[in-house]
């Protein structure tokens, strides 16, 4: 679904502003160059003896320029390596949120 005509969101995803960049592959084929925000607020939640592992890293990005993404291609956002734990979100206004891992790390809630 495209953004809102009368709005430009590509003004915001500039690397002069706020954007990175995340190259993004599927085993050795490139899929796509990103320009988008990088947010990395991990957090470790203790309630007694249990831990859960709250929200991970996210890229948020143009919503057409994550098409070809799937769950299980790799993103390389700031010399750091990532596994795209699922299919693009998209809101609905043309941005679109990619859900990150720290690559070939297991992560588990014990509850």
């Amino acid at each position: 679904m495209p953004h809102p005509d009368w709005e430009d969101i590509s003004a915001f995803f500039e690397l002069e502003e706020f954007a990175t960049t995340a190259n993004i592959t599927r085993g050795s084929e490139k899929v796509a160059d990103v320009l988008g925000i990088f947010d990395d607020p991990s957090q470790m939640a203790t309630l007694g003896e249990f831990e859960f592992d709250g929200p991970g890293p996210r890229f948020v990005c143009r919503e057409d320029e994550v098409s070809q993404v799937l769950r299980g291609d790799t993103a390389v956002i700031e010399g750091r390596t990532f596994d795209v734990l699922e299919e693009p979100q998209l809101d609905g206004t043309g941005i679109a949120t990619l859900i990150l891992a720290v690559a070939n790390v297991i992560y588990n809630a014990r509850l």
